[in-house]
């Protein structure tokens, strides 16, 4: 450990400073110091063509749930050098089960803006702590890229360890033979913070073994008894409590009793039954707390078991239990040693603070704060607000658009919009009354565009199209062309072709490859072949499954591109801009000439005649700024973007889709991103049997609300040949012979998987018997579908 690691042993940063979280902002007691110390750099990447870098380290305490930024720092920047060497050393304050640390290498060497050069996330939960006579090694991470297109090599060296604080503040307690609280070192990072006491084997305050403290909802404590399955609101001792037994008998038959959780639920009880059980509770004429009558207690000699939507866990090892903190925290008790910790001895990892816990059955993450799930006597799944005293049958969960997704902004300027440009649209004349378009779906590319490009008659593209893939059979009454269009968009934009790429932001906004003719000679003929696609998809209705930087849709409409649209495409670069625009940029010696790296190829590229020997001022700096967004969205891609528009205005007028901001165009070519289940639920009919509160149903969409937002897209695009939705949301899906809403029709059996009609929106689903085998068979369907056979 470098020497700068024991120079503080008080938990004082060489600054002076405590960064990360401020302990004075409500506390839970759980947070605790960690050391950090960046010691070095090894091999990092060359990203000025003049020289070696000038690397520094931003450290950034992030939340683990959100990425929600708490407190940041930088090292120094050391000077010319790829192996720099900073011996930093920090104390920040975290919790370790809430937060993490996040490494950024960056160069400060470039002109306009620092460069990426690496970085290292740092999970803080299985951490060390610095305790006497024990030695804690550096650590070495291999930096990692933030993006496909970042270039990073190198490694970074970091000290880091807990500091070892008194013991009334940092250990957990566990009782010795004499019925007295005796403390037990800490052996992880996360047994640093404050936990629980353990299962109490004696004291004159500690509850007898198999009992449980617990509140009601009006914050009233009661008392669980595990062993007689009873409850009470008089604190039970030791000495009234089952004295024919001994404390390690009465701790064997708790630890094979315990198996209730805070998420636990009753069944069997009608709607009326749940209110009036409400009702009571909240009664201050109650005598005692509600009774649990679980149906799941015939099973609770079972060994204590953690069930997860993957299926079990093995059971805890001999002489362990679990119980629940009294912030929802499960946390694990060892009888042998007489220790409490957070880390679950079955895997070594910690228990989820309360609001990361996930739901057994669904995985849905908790319902929300005086909520609770039960079961009706029919089977069905119905909700009880106990803040209102109302029940439900729809999950309150599909209202929290982090879940469901984000609403639909439903636009009436839109749909007036869209009316007028559906009104405009000149409809083709003197052409055969479809357009046959056979092609393989392993060549779906090269096929489509021999096909494509080979029209001279650009009105015979505007006519019924009828698509069909070599080797299937099938009429196509919409669901084809629409399946069409998704496959086909996939691989025209795909970076692996050299046309299309992604943004400096993610892994899919895409943009022009300004080095597309590098990659294929023809490029030309290609964006003029994807703007027929594109104009085609527009003109009948369909959605191309990409989604390209705002600049992109506004070099369609023509309109000038500003400083505030670099933000969304390139981050730190728009940050340099910004500086060179607030302050005096001569201090850069700047001047209107920049650097350009095309696919290895370096060159420089004058904004203006003469522009190398012309200095960036404060007086030119606006012209400076401009003329670099010109040469950045327009200039580099001029030719691409006139040759994709060619492709375009063939089919679609320019001049019309001029009624359109970008936004607009956005949605009118490429639909809504994310996928909205409030929406969509509310969006679809039901056939046969099946309605809103179908068992059938409910285990449906319980399914659709656990999936990611990318395997719905799956499952719309496996009913409906599309993964994208209108602008005004699912009520505006159309099918073969207009507009058609979702549909769940009722059949086969539960041996059948669903299957689906592209067509017409149509899922047929199965009565399935179990929640489990429904969401099996539904993803098996949506992951095995390839191709139709006889459905449409």
């Amino acid at each position: 450990m470098a020497e700068s690691t024991t120079t503080s042993p008080s938990g004082t940063s060489e600054d002076g400073q405590i960064h990360g979280y401020n302990n004075s902002d409500n506390d839970s007691g759980d947070s605790c110091h960690l050391r950090i110390v960046v010691l070095s750099g090894q091999s990092l990447a060359k990203k000025d063509i003049f020289g070696a870098s000038d690397p520094y380290v931003r450290i950034d305490l992030n939340t683990i749930n959100g990425d929600i930024n708490i407190d940041s720092v930088l090292t120094k920047t050391k000077k010319k050098t790829l192996n720099p060497s900073w011996n930093e050393e920090f104390i920040f304050r975290v919790k370790p089960s809430e937060h993490k640390l996040v490494f950024q290498v960056f160069d400060e060497n470039r002109l306009t803006r620092d460069d990426f050069l690496g970085m290292v996330e740092l999970t803080l939960v299985n951490l060390p702590t610095e305790q006497e006579g024990r030695t804690i090694g550096d650590q070495g991470y291999t930096l990692r890229p933030r993006s496909a297109k970042s270039r990073i090599k190198g490694n970074l060296k970091i000290y880091h360890a807990f500091i070892r604080e008194t013991r009334e503040q940092s250990e957990p307690s566990s009782s010795n033979s004499d019925g007295e609280w005796e403390h037990v070192e800490a052996t992880n990072a996360s047994e640093t913070s404050a936990q629980p006491h353990p299962f109490p084997t004696g004291g004159n305050d500690a509850l007898p073994a198999g009992w449980e403290e617990r509140q009601d909802a009006n914050g009233r404590t009661y008392y669980v008894n595990h062993t007689a399955r009873t409850t009470q609101w008089e604190r039970p001792t030791v000495l009234n409590s089952n004295n024919g037994q001994s404390a390690d008998q009465l701790a064997s038959d708790f630890q094979r009793r315990f198996h209730i959780s805070v998420d636990e639920t009753e069944t069997g009880r009608s709607t009326n039954e749940d209110t009036d059980h409400t009702d009571s509770h909240n009664s201050s004429e109650i005598s005692a707390p509600p009774t649990r009558r679980n149906s799941e207690e015939d099973n609770s000699a079972v060994p204590p078991q953690d069930q997860t939507a993957g299926g079990e866990e093995e059971a805890l090892p001999p002489r362990w239990s679990m119980q629940m903190a009294p912030n929802g925290r499960t946390f694990f008790i060892d009888h042998a040693s007489r220790r409490t910790t957070w880390i679950d001895p079955r895997n070594g990892r910690a228990s989820p603070m309360p609001n990361q816990t996930r739901r057994v059955e669904d995985d849905l993450g908790p319902l929300p704060e005086g909520w609770e799930e039960r079961v009706h006597t029919d089977g069905r799944v119905f909700y009880i607000d106990h803040n209102t005293r109302t029940t439900q049958w729809e999950d309150p969960r599909l209202s929290n658009p982090n879940i469901a997704g984000q609403a639909v902004p439903y636009s009436r300027d839109y749909k007036q919009k869209y009316e007028y440009f559906k009104s405009h649209i000149r409809k083709p004349t003197n052409v055969p009354n479809k357009l046959e378009i056979r092609i393989r779906r392993t060549s779906i590319l090269e096929d489509s565009y021999r096909i494509i490009s080979s029209v001279t008659k650009t009105d015979l593209l505007k006519t019924k199209l009828w698509v069909e893939f070599e080797g299937e059979t099938g009429l196509d009454y919409g669901g084809l062309a629409r399946e069409w269009f998704y496959l086909l968009s996939k691989e025209m934009f795909n970076p692996y072709y050299g046309l299309f790429e992604y943004s400096a932001m993610d892994n899919y906004t895409l943009q022009i490859n300004n080095g597309s003719g590098l990659c294929n000679e023809e490029h030309l003929s290609y964006f003029k072949f994807i703007g027929r696609i594109a104009g085609m998809a527009v003109y009948h209705g369909k959605l191309l499954d990409a989604f390209f930087i705002r600049p992109f849709y506004k070099m369609m409409l023509q309109k000038p591109i500003d400083l505030k649209d670099m933000e969304s495409v390139d981050t730190e670069y728009y940050n340099s801009l910004m500086w060179i625009k607030e302050n005096d940029p001569r201090i850069l010696e700047l001047t209107f000439c920049l650097d350009d790296d095309v696919l290895g190829q370096k060159s420089q590229h004058d904004l203006k005649p003469g522009g190398a020997n012309i200095d960036v001022t404060n007086e030119n700096k606006d012209e400076y700024i401009k003329l670099v967004i010109e040469w950045r969205f327009v200039a580099r891609v001029k030719e691409q973007m006139t040759s994709f528009l060619d492709g375009f205005g063939s089919i679609i007028p320019l001049n019309l889709i001029k009624i359109f901001d970008e936004h607009e165009l956005e949605l009118l070519m490429c639909g809504i991103q994310n996928i909205d289940v409030k929406d969509w639920r509310e969006n679809t009919l039901y056939k046969g049997d099946y309605h809103m509160n179908h068992i059938i149903i409910q285990w449906f969409w319980r399914a659709v609300l656990s999936f990611s937002n990318e395997m719905r897209s799956r499952l719309l695009q496996f009913v409906t040949g599309t993964s994208r939705v209108p602008m005004n949301g699912f009520k505006e899906l159309y099918g073969s012979n207009g507009p058609q809403m979702f549909t769940i029709e009722k059949w086969g059996t539960p041996n059948n998987f669903p299957r689906a009609h592209t067509c017409f929106n149509r899922l047929d689903l199965p009565p399935y018997e179990g929640y489990l085998q429904l969401k099996d068979k539904l993803i098996k369907a949506i992951e095995g579908s390839q191709g139709f056979a006889g459905v449409d």
